[in-house]
């Protein structure tokens, strides 16, 4: 018969327990897949600014945003938002390339967040002109070596619109994204992929190259966004928006229960990038460091 170990035992077998200095267990599949929305720190941007803001701002570029990210949560992996690139030109771009590469970290999904950019305008050749702009992401995508884009659908100009013209633009984009290694995702975000049935149309049409991008917090009820969430995760493959709204006093998540929502993650073994997005008005920091260490509970 086998003793039980002693302590001297035990603490010497404690060190390589499968737990992290974060409390959650490093075999976890979702411990190396949280990233960081800079949405979160959309206030020390001014053309992403609104609010107003509940704490002092000032204006920062991405790349002190994620030093001081990195310094405070720990965290290597960022979505990036295209209403935080300072500049389109390649000379930039190369250097916030090398800037992410000497700092160790990397952008695992690129946001649209284009102003005047419809997907759905009524005239063909406006359209076509912003397709070009989308086209045009997915080459800045390509040469920062990220992996997914998200597209939004816009919001149509005309009643009865032909949902068909939606789905060729995204056919488009999803080929042209492969073919330059950017898996081209849809988030339930406005206009018409504010329905999620219309995200799943989008995507049982095109097929190839183009996924889910379920975002937590955009639903008008707590039963739309239950029943939004379970019909979106079993599309979704590249990442997820889990966007939150901070913390009331009692410790609980403001709007809406975040946690549900992952449970919802976890039960469908979601494969992808889990990108914590702060959208509130106070200090993005803060609330972050709070998010992650449940969410590093919730996921153990």
């Amino acid at each position: 018969m086998l003793g039980l170990p002693n302590r001297r035992v035990f603490l010497g077998t404690a060190a390589f327990l499968p737990w992290s200095a974060h409390g959650v267990r490093a075999d976890s599949p979702y411990l190396d897949r949280l990233a960081v929305s800079t949405w979160s720190f959309h206030n020390y941007f001014p053309n992403t600014r609104y609010g107003p803001p509940k704490f002092p701002t000032e204006d920062l570029k991405v790349e002190e945003v994620i030093r001081r990210a990195k310094a405070k949560l720990g965290i290597r992996h960022y979505e990036m938002s295209s209403a935080h690139f300072a500049s389109w030109e390649p000379g930039y771009l190369d250097e916030l390339a090398g800037f992410l590469k000497d700092h160790d970290c990397r952008f695992i999904h690129l946001s649209d967040n284009m102003r005047g950019v419809n997907l759905a305008r009524a005239d063909a050749q406006a359209r076509e002109a912003d397709l070009r702009k989308f086209e045009q992401l997915i080459d800045i995508a390509q040469r920062l070596a990220i992996p997914s884009m998200r597209v939004n659908t816009g919001t149509p100009e005309v009643k009865n619109w032909d949902f068909q013209i939606t789905i060729d633009c995204f056919r488009r984009l999803a080929k042209y994204g492969k073919e330059r290694g950017v898996a081209i995702v849809v988030e339930n975000h406005f206009g018409l992929s504010a329905d999620p049935k219309n995200v799943v149309r989008i995507l049982e049409a095109v097929g190839d190259n183009i996924s889910a991008c379920p975002d937590f917090g955009l639903f008008p009820s707590e039963a739309e966004r239950a029943a939004g969430l379970e019909l979106l995760f079993p599309y979704a493959k590249k990442v997820c928006s889990a966007k939150f709204h901070g913390f009331r006093d009692d410790g609980s998540t403001r709007d809406f229960d975040v946690k549900k929502c992952y449970d919802v993650l976890k039960r469908v073994k979601f494969p992808g990038w889990i990108s914590l997005e702060y959208e509130g008005p106070f200090e993005p920091l803060p609330q972050l460091e709070q998010m992650l260490q449940r969410v590093r509970t919730w996921l153990s």
